[in-house]
């Protein structure tokens, strides 16, 4: 299979299984794909330090581990952090902070899109 180009889109906020299971995806697509994921809308609050487990729901630092093992880029949309006047916590991979512009251009130039 050729390598493509693929923006994992989280928009959703993370007091599901959908965060858990979008970074599951994700880390499998690191491995073979240039892949980003973009954090966005609700889904910014997955990077904060909250405590999924009080809820029930897998951590999601192993994920996070292992996409700071592959070329994964993980970027997270500023506006949705500014608006919602969140603080990011120390994850082991790079979070970038991108405006809504860059976002869009991320999400234009890739050959698969997948939301969550």
């Amino acid at each position: 299979m050729a390598k493509k180009k693929i923006v994992l889109i989280i928009k959703s906020n993370p007091f599901s299984w959908k965060a858990f299971e979008a970074l599951r995806q994700a880390v499998g697509l690191s491995m073979g794909h240039d892949l980003t994921i973009i954090f966005m809308k609700e889904g910014v609050y997955t990077l904060t330090d909250w405590k999924p487990q009080m809820i029930g729901i897998e951590p999601l630092d192993k994920s996070m581990e292992a996409l700071g093992m592959t070329e994964a880029t993980v970027v997270a949309e500023e506006e949705a952090i500014r608006e919602r006047g969140i603080k990011l916590r120390q994850w082991p991979i790079e979070v970038k902070i991108r405006p809504k512009e860059e976002v869009c251009e991320l999400v234009e130039n890739a050959e698969v899109v997948i939301t969550w």
